[in-house]
Protein backbone atom coordinates (compact mmCIF):
# COMPACT_ATOMS: atom_id res chain seq x y z
CA UNK A 1 0.00 0.00 0.00
CA UNK A 2 1.01 3.28 -0.66
CA UNK A 3 1.91 6.19 1.77
CA UNK A 4 -0.92 8.05 0.05
CA UNK A 5 -3.39 5.52 0.23
CA UNK A 6 -2.07 4.60 4.07
CA UNK A 7 -2.36 8.63 5.00
CA UNK A 8 -6.45 8.22 3.32
CA UNK A 9 -7.06 5.28 5.10
CA UNK A 10 -5.96 7.19 8.52
CA UNK A 11 -8.37 9.60 7.72
CA UNK A 12 -11.04 7.75 6.57
CA UNK A 13 -11.22 6.39 10.24
CA UNK A 14 -9.61 9.56 11.93
CA UNK A 15 -12.32 12.20 10.90
CA UNK A 16 -15.72 10.66 11.90
CA UNK A 17 -14.37 9.75 15.40
CA UNK A 18 -12.84 13.32 15.58
CA UNK A 19 -16.08 14.34 14.53
CA UNK A 20 -18.39 12.33 16.34
CA UNK A 21 -16.14 12.99 20.31
CA UNK A 22 -16.02 16.76 19.22
CA UNK A 23 -19.29 17.15 18.51
CA UNK A 24 -20.73 15.54 21.97
CA UNK A 25 -18.24 18.00 23.63
CA UNK A 26 -20.30 21.04 22.37
CA UNK A 27 -22.83 19.96 25.29
CA UNK A 28 -20.36 21.28 27.82
CA UNK A 29 -18.58 23.96 25.91
CA UNK A 30 -22.14 25.77 24.68
CA UNK A 31 -23.70 25.20 28.42
CA UNK A 32 -20.05 26.74 29.77
CA UNK A 33 -20.14 29.41 27.26
CA UNK A 34 -23.86 31.04 28.01
CA UNK A 35 -23.55 30.68 31.69
CA UNK A 36 -20.12 32.35 31.91
CA UNK A 37 -21.29 35.10 29.77
CA UNK A 38 -24.95 35.35 31.66
CA UNK A 39 -24.11 34.38 35.13
CA UNK A 40 -20.40 35.31 35.44
CA UNK A 41 -18.32 34.02 37.91
CA UNK A 42 -20.72 31.99 40.30
CA UNK A 43 -22.52 30.53 37.66
CA UNK A 44 -19.12 28.98 35.79
CA UNK A 45 -17.80 27.59 39.60
CA UNK A 46 -21.30 26.23 40.15
CA UNK A 47 -21.52 24.11 37.28
CA UNK A 48 -17.78 22.87 37.57
CA UNK A 49 -18.56 22.01 41.26
CA UNK A 50 -21.54 19.88 39.71
CA UNK A 51 -19.36 18.43 37.47
CA UNK A 52 -17.71 15.77 39.41
CA UNK A 53 -20.99 14.32 40.07
CA UNK A 54 -23.01 14.27 36.88
CA UNK A 55 -19.54 13.14 35.67
CA UNK A 56 -20.42 9.83 37.43
CA UNK A 57 -23.38 9.37 34.70
CA UNK A 58 -21.16 9.83 31.80
CA UNK A 59 -19.16 7.10 33.04
CA UNK A 60 -22.08 5.14 33.89
CA UNK A 61 -23.21 5.42 30.38
CA UNK A 62 -19.44 4.20 28.93
CA UNK A 63 -19.25 1.57 30.62
CA UNK A 64 -23.14 0.52 28.81
CA UNK A 65 -22.21 1.75 25.94
CA UNK A 66 -18.55 0.61 25.16
CA UNK A 67 -18.76 -2.80 27.08
CA UNK A 68 -22.46 -3.45 25.46
CA UNK A 69 -20.96 -2.16 21.69
CA UNK A 70 -17.50 -4.63 21.90
CA UNK A 71 -20.05 -7.44 23.34
CA UNK A 72 -22.28 -7.20 20.51
CA UNK A 73 -19.73 -7.04 17.75
CA UNK A 74 -18.01 -10.14 19.30
CA UNK A 75 -21.36 -11.79 18.77
CA UNK A 76 -21.58 -10.74 15.32
CA UNK A 77 -18.23 -11.99 14.25
CA UNK A 78 -18.84 -15.37 16.07
CA UNK A 79 -21.77 -15.66 14.06
CA UNK A 80 -24.09 -15.64 17.14
CA UNK A 81 -27.04 -13.34 16.06
CA UNK A 82 -29.50 -14.02 18.08
CA UNK A 83 -26.84 -13.45 20.93
CA UNK A 84 -26.13 -10.67 19.33
CA UNK A 85 -29.73 -9.37 19.17
CA UNK A 86 -30.22 -10.19 23.09
CA UNK A 87 -27.06 -7.69 24.01
CA UNK A 88 -28.61 -5.15 21.92
CA UNK A 89 -32.19 -5.29 24.21
CA UNK A 90 -30.72 -5.34 27.78
CA UNK A 91 -28.93 -1.75 26.75
CA UNK A 92 -32.06 -0.46 27.54
CA UNK A 93 -32.95 -2.28 30.57
CA UNK A 94 -29.14 -0.91 31.87
CA UNK A 95 -30.26 2.74 31.05
CA UNK A 96 -33.48 2.65 32.37
CA UNK A 97 -32.36 0.60 35.45
CA UNK A 98 -28.90 2.32 36.16
CA UNK A 99 -30.30 5.64 35.20
CA UNK A 100 -32.89 5.78 37.78
CA UNK A 101 -30.58 4.67 40.79
CA UNK A 102 -27.75 6.70 39.96
CA UNK A 103 -29.42 9.58 38.50
CA UNK A 104 -31.91 9.55 41.90
CA UNK A 105 -28.56 9.21 44.08
CA UNK A 106 -27.09 11.79 42.27
CA UNK A 107 -29.91 14.40 43.04
CA UNK A 108 -30.20 13.13 46.75
CA UNK A 109 -26.71 13.48 47.31
CA UNK A 110 -26.49 17.20 45.14
CA UNK A 111 -26.55 19.49 48.20
CA UNK A 112 -23.87 16.87 50.54
CA UNK A 113 -21.53 17.24 47.25
CA UNK A 114 -21.81 20.66 46.78
CA UNK A 115 -20.82 21.62 50.42
CA UNK A 116 -18.50 18.82 50.66
CA UNK A 117 -16.17 21.51 47.91
CA UNK A 118 -16.67 24.48 50.06
CA UNK A 119 -19.71 26.16 47.99
CA UNK A 120 -21.91 27.94 50.00
CA UNK A 121 -24.77 31.06 48.93
CA UNK A 122 -25.54 30.84 45.37
CA UNK A 123 -22.84 28.95 44.51
CA UNK A 124 -24.65 25.49 46.11
CA UNK A 125 -28.06 26.57 44.93
CA UNK A 126 -27.11 26.85 41.18
CA UNK A 127 -25.07 23.57 41.56
CA UNK A 128 -28.01 21.60 43.72
CA UNK A 129 -30.53 22.95 40.97
CA UNK A 130 -28.54 21.99 38.10
CA UNK A 131 -27.85 18.53 39.64
CA UNK A 132 -31.32 17.71 40.51
CA UNK A 133 -32.16 18.22 37.33
CA UNK A 134 -29.81 16.09 35.68
CA UNK A 135 -30.33 13.58 38.12
CA UNK A 136 -33.85 13.09 37.58
CA UNK A 137 -33.34 12.57 33.87
CA UNK A 138 -30.78 9.80 34.21
CA UNK A 139 -31.72 7.34 31.56
CA UNK A 140 -31.61 10.11 28.85
CA UNK A 141 -28.27 11.01 30.20
CA UNK A 142 -26.70 7.59 29.88
CA UNK A 143 -28.45 7.04 26.70
CA UNK A 144 -27.23 10.10 25.16
CA UNK A 145 -23.83 8.41 26.04
CA UNK A 146 -24.31 4.98 25.23
CA UNK A 147 -26.74 5.00 22.43
CA UNK A 148 -24.24 6.48 19.55
CA UNK A 149 -21.54 4.39 21.05
CA UNK A 150 -23.77 1.07 20.41
CA UNK A 151 -25.67 2.73 16.51
CA UNK A 152 -21.46 2.98 15.69
CA UNK A 153 -21.21 -0.32 16.23
CA UNK A 154 -23.91 -1.78 14.32
CA UNK A 155 -22.34 -0.13 11.30
CA UNK A 156 -24.15 3.25 11.30
CA UNK A 157 -21.43 6.06 12.26
CA UNK A 158 -22.74 8.40 9.94
CA UNK A 159 -26.07 8.38 11.60
CA UNK A 160 -24.61 8.35 15.36
CA UNK A 161 -22.40 11.21 14.66
CA UNK A 162 -26.02 13.10 12.49
CA UNK A 163 -27.53 12.54 15.85
CA UNK A 164 -25.19 14.12 18.02
CA UNK A 165 -24.69 16.86 15.89
CA UNK A 166 -28.53 17.31 15.82
CA UNK A 167 -28.71 17.31 19.63
CA UNK A 168 -25.36 19.41 20.14
CA UNK A 169 -27.22 22.56 17.52
CA UNK A 170 -30.40 22.07 19.31
CA UNK A 171 -28.35 22.76 23.14
CA UNK A 172 -27.49 25.93 21.55
CA UNK A 173 -31.02 27.21 20.26
CA UNK A 174 -32.17 25.74 24.26
CA UNK A 175 -29.14 27.16 25.46
CA UNK A 176 -29.65 30.82 24.01
CA UNK A 177 -33.75 30.50 25.07
CA UNK A 178 -33.47 28.92 28.37
CA UNK A 179 -30.32 30.89 29.95
CA UNK A 180 -30.17 34.52 27.86
CA UNK A 181 -33.75 34.96 27.48
CA UNK A 182 -35.94 33.75 29.80
CA UNK A 183 -32.99 34.15 32.53
CA UNK A 184 -33.48 30.70 34.09
CA UNK A 185 -29.70 30.14 34.99
CA UNK A 186 -28.20 26.52 35.67
CA UNK A 187 -32.37 25.02 35.59
CA UNK A 188 -32.42 26.11 31.96
CA UNK A 189 -28.69 24.92 30.99
CA UNK A 190 -29.95 21.64 32.18
CA UNK A 191 -33.79 21.50 31.03
CA UNK A 192 -31.61 22.50 27.45
CA UNK A 193 -29.29 19.56 27.79
CA UNK A 194 -31.76 17.33 28.91
CA UNK A 195 -33.99 18.08 25.93
CA UNK A 196 -30.92 18.02 23.46
CA UNK A 197 -29.81 14.88 24.66
CA UNK A 198 -33.49 13.50 24.29
CA UNK A 199 -33.59 14.34 20.74
CA UNK A 200 -29.94 12.06 20.08
CA UNK A 201 -31.58 9.48 21.83
CA UNK A 202 -34.47 8.80 19.79
CA UNK A 203 -32.91 9.44 16.97
CA UNK A 204 -30.72 6.30 17.64
CA UNK A 205 -33.64 4.35 19.12
CA UNK A 206 -35.59 4.64 15.69
CA UNK A 207 -32.87 3.25 13.93
CA UNK A 208 -32.45 0.08 16.59
CA UNK A 209 -35.92 -0.58 16.07
CA UNK A 210 -35.69 0.48 12.59
CA UNK A 211 -35.61 -1.76 9.29
CA UNK A 212 -32.18 -0.45 8.35
CA UNK A 213 -31.09 -2.44 11.60
CA UNK A 214 -29.65 -5.71 10.52
CA UNK A 215 -29.96 -6.94 14.24
CA UNK A 216 -33.30 -5.57 14.68
CA UNK A 217 -34.40 -7.32 17.64
CA UNK A 218 -37.53 -8.81 17.78
CA UNK A 219 -39.78 -9.46 20.83
CA UNK A 220 -38.28 -12.91 21.90
CA UNK A 221 -35.15 -11.01 22.27
CA UNK A 222 -37.03 -8.13 24.78
CA UNK A 223 -36.71 -10.14 28.34
CA UNK A 224 -33.92 -8.96 30.52
CA UNK A 225 -31.21 -11.21 31.02
CA UNK A 226 -29.03 -10.85 34.24
CA UNK A 227 -25.65 -12.95 32.54
CA UNK A 228 -25.42 -10.84 29.38
CA UNK A 229 -25.86 -7.67 31.12
CA UNK A 230 -23.32 -8.60 33.57
CA UNK A 231 -21.10 -9.30 30.66
CA UNK A 232 -21.50 -5.85 28.96
CA UNK A 233 -20.57 -4.04 32.11
CA UNK A 234 -17.61 -6.20 32.92
CA UNK A 235 -16.31 -5.30 29.59
CA UNK A 236 -16.93 -1.98 29.63
CA UNK A 237 -16.03 -1.35 33.35
CA UNK A 238 -12.39 0.03 32.53
CA UNK A 239 -13.91 2.58 30.46
CA UNK A 240 -15.83 3.74 33.57
CA UNK A 241 -12.88 3.94 35.51
CA UNK A 242 -11.05 6.28 33.53
CA UNK A 243 -13.87 8.44 33.83
CA UNK A 244 -14.64 8.49 37.37
CA UNK A 245 -10.70 9.38 38.15
CA UNK A 246 -11.40 12.83 35.70
CA UNK A 247 -14.24 13.75 38.35
CA UNK A 248 -11.85 12.67 41.28
CA UNK A 249 -9.13 15.05 39.30
CA UNK A 250 -11.62 17.79 38.75
CA UNK A 251 -13.48 17.78 42.25
CA UNK A 252 -9.52 17.61 44.11
CA UNK A 253 -8.49 20.90 42.10
CA UNK A 254 -11.55 22.20 43.03
CA UNK A 255 -11.41 21.61 47.06
CA UNK A 256 -7.84 23.07 46.37
CA UNK A 257 -8.62 26.30 44.39
CA UNK A 258 -11.46 26.87 47.19
CA UNK A 259 -8.60 26.12 49.88
CA UNK A 260 -6.00 28.86 48.17
CA UNK A 261 -7.98 31.07 45.99
CA UNK A 262 -11.52 31.62 46.07
CA UNK A 263 -15.09 30.95 43.49
CA UNK A 264 -13.22 32.82 40.56
CA UNK A 265 -10.34 30.56 40.55
CA UNK A 266 -12.80 27.53 40.55
CA UNK A 267 -14.65 29.63 37.88
CA UNK A 268 -11.12 30.15 35.76
CA UNK A 269 -9.95 26.45 36.28
CA UNK A 270 -13.76 25.36 34.91
CA UNK A 271 -12.71 27.44 31.87
CA UNK A 272 -9.27 25.89 31.39
CA UNK A 273 -11.24 22.15 31.94
CA UNK A 274 -13.21 23.36 28.74
CA UNK A 275 -10.57 24.34 26.83
CA UNK A 276 -8.49 20.93 27.72
CA UNK A 277 -11.38 18.81 27.17
CA UNK A 278 -11.96 20.07 23.81
CA UNK A 279 -8.34 18.96 22.81
CA UNK A 280 -8.58 15.38 24.52
CA UNK A 281 -11.40 14.89 23.21
CA UNK A 282 -9.67 15.98 19.59
CA UNK A 283 -6.79 13.18 20.79
CA UNK A 284 -9.21 10.68 21.42
CA UNK A 285 -10.81 10.71 17.91
CA UNK A 286 -7.12 10.26 16.51
CA UNK A 287 -6.83 7.12 18.88
CA UNK A 288 -10.06 5.93 17.27
CA UNK A 289 -8.88 5.95 13.75
CA UNK A 290 -5.45 5.15 14.47
CA UNK A 291 -6.33 1.78 16.87
CA UNK A 292 -7.90 -0.06 14.10
CA UNK A 293 -4.91 0.13 11.78
CA UNK A 294 -2.08 -0.57 13.79
CA UNK A 295 -3.64 -3.32 14.97
CA UNK A 296 -4.64 -4.84 11.12
CA UNK A 297 -0.86 -3.65 9.81
CA UNK A 298 0.27 -5.39 13.53
CA UNK A 299 -1.36 -8.30 12.74
CA UNK A 300 -0.45 -8.57 9.13
CA UNK A 301 3.29 -8.32 9.88
CA UNK A 302 3.87 -4.75 8.72
CA UNK A 303 6.45 -2.91 10.92
CA UNK A 304 6.94 0.11 8.55
CA UNK A 305 2.86 0.89 8.00
CA UNK A 306 2.58 0.38 11.51
CA UNK A 307 5.35 3.09 11.97
CA UNK A 308 3.84 5.16 9.48
CA UNK A 309 0.15 5.27 11.23
CA UNK A 310 1.81 6.03 14.67
CA UNK A 311 3.78 9.14 13.03
CA UNK A 312 0.59 10.11 11.39
CA UNK A 313 -1.42 10.14 14.72
CA UNK A 314 1.40 11.60 16.80
CA UNK A 315 1.85 14.53 13.82
CA UNK A 316 -2.10 15.05 14.46
CA UNK A 317 -2.99 14.71 17.93
CA UNK A 318 0.22 16.04 19.56
CA UNK A 319 0.71 18.68 16.58
CA UNK A 320 -2.74 20.42 17.20
CA UNK A 321 -2.03 20.17 21.01
CA UNK A 322 1.36 22.21 20.41
CA UNK A 323 -1.11 24.51 17.84
CA UNK A 324 -3.67 25.02 20.57
CA UNK A 325 -1.24 25.49 23.44
CA UNK A 326 0.70 28.37 21.45
CA UNK A 327 -2.20 29.61 20.72
CA UNK A 328 -3.67 30.13 24.03
CA UNK A 329 -0.48 31.21 25.27
CA UNK A 330 -0.29 34.03 22.53
CA UNK A 331 -4.23 35.02 22.45
CA UNK A 332 -5.24 34.27 25.37
CA UNK A 333 -8.24 36.88 25.72
CA UNK A 334 -9.62 35.19 22.06
CA UNK A 335 -10.18 32.42 24.52
CA UNK A 336 -11.66 33.66 27.51
CA UNK A 337 -13.57 35.58 25.37
CA UNK A 338 -15.49 32.39 24.64
CA UNK A 339 -16.92 32.21 28.34
CA UNK A 340 -16.68 35.77 29.98
CA UNK A 341 -18.10 38.95 29.69
CA UNK A 342 -17.09 42.25 32.03
CA UNK A 343 -15.72 40.73 34.67
CA UNK A 344 -12.14 42.08 34.80
CA UNK A 345 -10.91 39.97 37.92
CA UNK A 346 -11.87 36.26 36.25
CA UNK A 347 -10.56 37.37 33.11
CA UNK A 348 -7.24 38.29 35.27
CA UNK A 349 -7.60 34.71 36.56
CA UNK A 350 -8.26 33.07 34.22
CA UNK A 351 -5.38 34.01 31.57
CA UNK A 352 -2.94 33.40 34.35
CA UNK A 353 -4.35 30.25 35.04
CA UNK A 354 -4.28 29.11 31.53
CA UNK A 355 -0.69 30.10 30.95
CA UNK A 356 0.26 28.11 33.94
CA UNK A 357 -1.98 25.47 33.36
CA UNK A 358 -2.01 24.42 29.75
CA UNK A 359 1.55 25.24 28.29
CA UNK A 360 2.52 21.44 27.73
CA UNK A 361 -1.09 20.35 27.36
CA UNK A 362 -0.32 18.39 23.92
CA UNK A 363 1.58 15.82 26.52
CA UNK A 364 -2.61 14.91 27.29
CA UNK A 365 -2.41 13.62 23.64
CA UNK A 366 0.87 12.31 23.75
CA UNK A 367 -0.05 9.67 26.69
CA UNK A 368 -3.48 8.98 25.93
CA UNK A 369 -2.09 7.79 22.22
CA UNK A 370 0.68 5.60 23.26
CA UNK A 371 -1.43 4.01 25.55
CA UNK A 372 -3.86 3.42 22.47
CA UNK A 373 -0.81 2.11 20.87
CA UNK A 374 0.10 -0.41 23.41
CA UNK A 375 -3.82 -1.28 23.49
CA UNK A 376 -4.05 -2.10 19.47
CA UNK A 377 -0.81 -4.16 19.34
CA UNK A 378 -2.49 -6.68 22.35
CA UNK A 379 -0.53 -5.61 25.11
CA UNK A 380 -2.77 -4.35 27.79
CA UNK A 381 -0.61 -4.20 30.55
CA UNK A 382 1.42 -1.11 28.91
CA UNK A 383 -1.63 1.04 28.33
CA UNK A 384 -2.87 -0.23 32.05
CA UNK A 385 0.20 0.81 33.46
CA UNK A 386 0.08 4.67 31.38
CA UNK A 387 -3.67 4.76 33.08
CA UNK A 388 -2.67 4.02 36.75
CA UNK A 389 0.67 5.56 36.35
CA UNK A 390 -1.13 9.10 35.39
CA UNK A 391 -3.80 8.99 38.38
CA UNK A 392 -0.87 7.92 40.98
CA UNK A 393 1.82 10.49 39.82
CA UNK A 394 -0.35 13.20 39.24
CA UNK A 395 -1.71 13.06 43.12
CA UNK A 396 1.32 13.25 44.89
CA UNK A 397 1.97 16.41 42.68
CA UNK A 398 -1.59 18.14 43.83
CA UNK A 399 -0.68 17.19 47.36
CA UNK A 400 3.27 18.83 47.67
CA UNK A 401 2.39 21.64 45.31
CA UNK A 402 0.02 23.61 46.41
CA UNK A 403 1.42 23.11 50.14
CA UNK A 404 4.97 24.61 48.53
CA UNK A 405 3.93 27.03 46.12
CA UNK A 406 -0.05 27.78 46.72
CA UNK A 407 -2.04 28.90 44.13
CA UNK A 408 0.51 28.72 41.34
CA UNK A 409 0.93 25.11 42.61
CA UNK A 410 -2.42 24.34 41.80
CA UNK A 411 -2.14 25.34 38.29
CA UNK A 412 0.95 23.59 37.83
CA UNK A 413 0.51 20.21 39.75
CA UNK A 414 -1.18 18.65 36.57
CA UNK A 415 1.48 19.53 33.75
CA UNK A 416 4.21 19.03 35.60
CA UNK A 417 3.31 15.55 36.56
CA UNK A 418 2.50 15.25 32.72
CA UNK A 419 6.07 16.04 32.21
CA UNK A 420 7.11 13.41 34.38
CA UNK A 421 4.99 10.48 33.06
CA UNK A 422 5.77 10.98 29.60
CA UNK A 423 9.36 11.00 30.12
CA UNK A 424 8.28 7.71 31.02
CA UNK A 425 6.23 6.71 28.16
CA UNK A 426 8.67 7.64 25.77
CA UNK A 427 11.15 5.72 26.99
CA UNK A 428 8.96 2.36 27.38
CA UNK A 429 7.76 3.46 23.62
CA UNK A 430 11.22 3.37 22.30
CA UNK A 431 12.01 0.20 24.27
CA UNK A 432 8.78 -1.35 22.70
CA UNK A 433 9.04 -0.23 19.32
CA UNK A 434 12.77 -1.39 18.98
CA UNK A 435 11.64 -4.78 20.47
CA UNK A 436 9.25 -5.21 17.99
CA UNK A 437 11.64 -3.87 15.01
CA UNK A 438 10.11 -0.96 14.97
CA UNK A 439 11.73 2.44 13.57
CA UNK A 440 9.82 5.78 13.78
CA UNK A 441 12.59 6.69 10.99
CA UNK A 442 12.90 4.72 8.10
CA UNK A 443 16.28 3.30 7.11
CA UNK A 444 18.30 5.23 5.29
CA UNK A 445 19.37 2.57 2.43
CA UNK A 446 23.35 2.61 1.49
CA UNK A 447 25.54 4.20 -1.26
CA UNK A 448 26.33 1.10 -2.94
CA UNK A 449 22.10 0.84 -3.34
Amino acid sequence: MLQQSITRTFWHYSIPAIAALLISGLYQIVDGAFIGHAMGAEGLSAINMAWPLSGVLLAVGMMIGMGSGARCSLAQGEEKIDKARRILTQVFWLLIAMGISVGLCIAYFAPMFMRLQDASGVIENYGIDYLTIIGISGPIVLGSIAMPLLVRNLGAPRLATIAMLTGALLNVLMDYVFIIRLGWGLKGAAIGTIISESVAVIICTGFVFSRYNKLRPQREHIAFNLRLSLESLTTGFSSMLMYLYLSVVVMMHNLLFMKHGGPIEVAAYGIASYLIGFYYLLAEGVCGGMQPLVSYYYGARQPDKVRQVLKLGLMTAVGGGIALAVAILILPSLFTSIFISGDSALHVATIHGLRLHLFVMFLDGFIVLAATFFQALGHARYATFITLSNMLILFPFLGFFPWVFGLDGVWLAMPLSNICLSIVVVLMLKRQLRRLGIRLTPKKESLAN
